[in-house]
């Protein structure tokens, strides 16, 4: 066992070297309900959490069930050289030595937002696929608010599975609000099993406050209580938390040591493959954007967690994909306008894709007040790390952009503002992509250019917006971030000379 757990040990290692974009964290082998070790999966090339030996076979039999979870998709529909898509999704869970015809499939959120495709509606369409694919239950993510409650509720009408999270509450009323559910009981192999839904409480601050108003995520032990008892009041023998939120988050840790009876925990937020099999409640996470899925068998008859773990999602797991779903996902590509912006060529990483962006931002600020003469003595442009998403593809020749490229980068509907007459703080600009670079006007005034999610934020402000405006677009409307970066490519490439990695550095 030691001599195992050893070597799985150091393949977990290697494989966490290898993931630049999500970190795998685990906790150490131990026994909950049954002894786990951790083992590669030659079939998927992956890491998961499998029964004590190599050799053994998944967990089946009778009352043993394999439930599936997907967190943080993002919008990641279509399949391109950095993100496998829905296809590839559906097609590696469905061809998962564990999965049977009665798994059923979850979300732990953010699931719209993050593509153009996904955004093109707001949502609808990834709700349609969802459908088809099927999912049983979502549990809401930050991200779901990005467009607001109407547009939740929206696609809560398109939804044919229930939207949760019992701890979001309305702040007129002290309670949940009516059009969003806390649980729900499902019948799985002659047994019933409750879900419910949560988010982190602390995430209020990952969300426009404007997006929020009204409402906020409480961490009062009793709401979460309440939605567990209403499973076991229904007959749930076994309950599960879809919770978007860090297995390390205080959030978390509160629910861990709440005394409430959850089962497990499928979990997300943080784009992380992680479990932690030995904590009180055993918790797993897949990894986010189309990359990762996890997964939690069960066991009815003895009422305890079998296995839990989690796997990479490789591209070519698409042809395995059901022939409905391939069907409609194409139809929703296709339906998206798309047209080529402007032209990049090299490798970039996300330094110089963010330098890009900033630049596009400083750029457009110099454009629309030409009588103010901007230079980087007078002007810096700032937008959060956290904003920027995804580098430019990769490409040894000319590379035609879309904009399905630049929301990949940057996908929020963030407008853009002009500040005048503040003082810099290098430090005060350290979590953010700045040109000309915040060092080289540090403790200086300058007129400030960045996105309005600086401004209007559950966290202190940046700065007051008091005496600034927005950038309008030259039909007059607020302009987005993502029009910014598409005019600035516009206008400073072509196929005969692209953007290059180089112009950023």
């Amino acid at each position: 066992m030691k001599k195992t757990f050893l070597l799985s040990f150091l393949l977990i290692l290697s494989l966490s070297s290898c993931l630049p974009q999500e970190s795998s964290t685990s906790s150490s082998s131990a026994s909950h309900s049954s002894s786990f070790s951790t083992i590669e999966n030659s079939s998927v090339g992956s890491t998961t959490t499998s029964s004590e030996t190599s050799t053994s076979s998944p967990e089946k039999g009778d009352g043993i069930v394999t439930l599936y979870s997907v967190n943080d998709f993002h919008g990641k529909i279509a399949q391109d050289s950095q993100y496998p898509g829905l296809l590839a999704l559906q097609g590696a869970i469905k061809s998962d030595v564990r999965y049977e015809n009665s798994s059923l499939f979850f979300s732990v959120g953010d699931m719209w937002q993050g593509s153009y495709v996904s955004g093109y509606d707001k949502g609808k369409s990834t709700t349609e696929l969802m459908n088809l694919f099927p999912f049983s239950a979502m549990a809401l993510g930050n991200h779901e608010f990005d467009w607001g409650v109407d547009t939740i509720q929206d696609n809560i009408a398109v939804a044919d599975f229930p939207l949760l999270c019992s701890n979001l509450v309305e702040e007129e009323t002290g309670k949940r609000p009516d059009w969003i559910q806390d649980h729900a009981v499902f019948e799985v192999e002659g047994h019933k099993l409750g879900i419910v839904g949560a988010i982190g409480a602390d995430l209020e601050s990952d969300i426009k406050a404007s997006r929020l108003e009204g409402y906020s995520f409480t961490n009062n032990k009793a709401v979460l209580n309440e939605s567990y008892q209403k499973c076991l009041d229904e007959g749930a023998e076994m309950v599960l938390l879809l919770l978007h939120d860090d297995e390390d988050s205080g959030y978390t840790d509160f629910i861990q040591n709440s005394g409430i009876g959850f089962s497990a925990i499928f979990g997300g937020h943080s784009h992380q493959f992680q479990y932690q099999e030995n904590a009180r409640i055993p918790y797993v996470q897949g990894g986010a954007d189309s990359k990762g899925y996890s997964y939690i068998q069960l066991d009815f008859n003895r009422k305890e967690v079998v296995s839990l773990g989690y796997e990479h999602v490789k591209a070519d797991y698409s042809s395995l994909a059901d022939e409905l779903l391939t069907e409609a996902v194409q139809e929703v590509i296709d339906s998206v306008p798309l047209e080529t912006i402007g032209y990049i060529q090299g490798s970039w990483d996300r330094e110089e894709t963010a330098s890009l962006v900033v630049h596009a931002m400083f750029d457009a600020a110099v454009s629309a007040y030409p009588e103010r003469e901007y230079s980087e003595e007078n002007l810096i442009a700032a937008h959060n790390t956290g904003g920027v998403r995804a580098e430019f593809p990769d490409s040894s020749t000319s590379y035609p952009v879309t904009m399905a490229d630049i929301q990949l980068v940057s996908p929020f509907d963030n407008e853009v503002w002009v500040l005048p007459d503040k003082e810099i703080s290098s430090y005060g600009m350290r979590y953010n992509y700045c040109y000309p670079d915040a060092s080289t006007l540090d403790g200086k005034v300058a007129d400030v250019v960045l996105i309005d999610y600086l401004l209007d934020t559950y966290h202190e402000p940046m700065y007051d917006s008091q005496g600034g405006e927005k950038l309008l677009d030259e039909e007059g409307q607020p302009y987005v971030i993502y029009d910014i970066i598409a005019d600035y490519i516009a206008k400073n490439s072509s196929l005969e000379d692209p953007l290059r990695p180089s112009d950023f550095r």
